[in-house]
C-alpha cells in the first residue's frame, strides 16, 4: 500500500513527540485526527496524524499495529509543520520509513521502524514511491533515488522538463512511471509519461492520459496494468493501461469530479472514490462495470483508499459526525468494516 496518494486512519494507541515516559506515551490522547496510513503487509501497518499537545497547538503522533488492528502501539514521531500541507507517512518494510509534507518540506527516514527520525535536505518533494528496495523522490527538478535501508542520495535529471504543474510518481517493483507537463509555447493535447523498466535507470517517453497542466493519480497493479484518474477542470475521469502505460483507455464510469481515487487490488479489480456523495464503487472485470461496496456506514468524504494486497484494503473518512474513522475490507472491496478507533 506504499503509493503516493492522499491522508488516512486507524484505530490507536499514539505518541506526541517529547519526552514524555514510555508508559504516558502508550495512552491515546483525546482528539487524535489520524491524516496517513501505510502497510507494509495486511496485519502491519502505521497511522500518523495529531494530537492536541500544548494548550491548542497539536503535535505530530504515530501509532503501528502488527495485529491487523487488533491493538496499537507508540512510535517515535519526527516534528512537522503544525499547519499546512497534510504530511505523508510511508514504510517500505518494517524498518525502513518516511515521513514528508509534499511541496513545502520537511523530510525524514528512519531505518529502525520508527525509533528514531532523521531528517535529510531534498528540496520539495512533489513525487514519492518506493519499489524493488528503492525508495524515489521527485523535487522541482531532479529525481532522487537511494536504497531503502541507507540515506545515500543520488539525483540524476527528470526525464523531461517539467512546466511546473503537478507531478505523479508511481513505482512497482523496478518499473518507475512519472506523469507531468512540459513547458510549451501554446496549448499541447496530452501530458507526459515517462516510464521506467530498470528502476529509473533509464526512460522512455510519451503522451499520458491526463490533461496538460493539471497533474493526475497513477496507480499500478502490476508492471503492465496501470490505473489511472486525471482531473480535466470540470470533471474527473479514469483510465486504465494494459500495456505498462504505453497507451491508455478511457473507462465508463458515473460522473467523477476532479478529486476522485482509484484503488487497484489487482489487475481487474480496483475501488474508485467519486468524490460524489463519498460513495465507493468497484469493478472486477477491468472496469467495464462498476457496483456500489457495502460500508459501515455513510462518510462526508473519503481522504484515502488504497489496498495492501489483492484482498485487504484500507479507507481513512469522514464522518457525518466530523470524526476520522477507518474502514478496512479482506474481500477485494466488496465489503467494509469499521475500525474502532480508541
Amino acid at each position: 500500500m506504499n503509493r503516493v496518494s492522499r491522508p488516512l486512519l486507524g484505530a490507536i494507541v499514539v505518541v506526541i513527540v517529547g519526552s514524555a515516559s514510555s508508559a504516558a506515551a502508550r495512552t491515546l490522547p483525546p482528539g487524535f485526527q489520524p491524516v496517513s496510513f501505510t502497510a507494509v503487509s495486511e496485519r502491519d501497518f502505521w497511522l500518523l496524524g495529531t494530537a492536541p499537545c500544548r494548550g491548542s497547538q497539536r503535535c505530530t503522533a504515530i501509532v503501528r499495529t502488527t495485529d491487523g488492528g487488533r491493538s496499537f502501539d507508540a512510535v517515535h514521531a519526527p516534528a512537522l509543520p503544525p499547519s499546512g500541507t497534510t504530511p505523508e507517512l510511508r514504510f517500505a518494510d518494517r524498518l525502513d520509513g518516511f515521513v514528508f509534507v509534499p511541496w513545502r518540506g520537511p523530510f525524514y527516514a528512519t531505518h529502525d521502524g520508527g525509533a528514531s527520525w532523521r531528517r535529510l535536505a531534498l528540496g520539495r518533494v512533489v513525487g514519492f514511491a518506493t519499489g524493488a528496495g528503492t525508495v524515489f523522490v521527485v523535487t522541482s527538478r531532479s529525481l532522487e533515488y537511494s536504497r531503502v535501508s541507507a540515506n545515500a542520495w543520488h539525483a540524476q535529471p527528470l526525464p523531461f522538463s517539467s512546466d511546473g504543474s503537478p507531478l505523479a510518481l508511481a513505482a512497482h517493483g523496478a518499473s518507475l512511471w512519472l506523469l507531468g507537463t512540459r513547458p510549451s509555447a501554446g496549448p499541447s493535447p496530452s501530458d507526459e509519461l515517462a516510464r521506467s523498466n530498470d528502476a529509473g535507470r533509464t526512460f522512455l517517453t510519451a503522451a499520458g492520459p491526463c490533461v496538460p497542466g493539471l497533474g493526475g493519480e497513477l496507480a499500478p497493479a502490476s508492471t503492465r496494468v496501470v490505473w489511472a484518474v486525471c482531473p480535466t477542470g470540470m470533471l474527473g475521469a479514469a483510465w486504465r493501461s494494459t500495456n505498462g502505460g504505453v497507451s491508455f483507455v478511457r473507462l465508463r464510469t458515473p460522473q467523477l469530479v476532479n478529486a476522485a481515487q482509484i484503488a487497484p487490488g489487482s489487475e481487474s479489480t480496483a475501488v474508485l472514490e467519486r468524490g460524489v456523495s463519498a460513495r465507493l464503487l468497484r469493478t472486477t472485470d477491468g472496469g467495464k462495470t462498476w457496483r456500489a461496496t457495502q460500508t459501515p456506514g455513510a462518510a462526508v468524504s473519503v481522504g484515502w483508499v488504497g489496498f495492501t494486497d489483492a484482498r485487504v484494503g484500507a479507507a481513512l473518512v469522514q464522518t457525518r459526525t466530523a470524526a476520522t474513522a477507518l474502514w478496512r475490507t479482506t474481500d477485494g472491496g466488496a465489503t467494509w468494516s469499521n475500525v474502532r478507533i480508541g
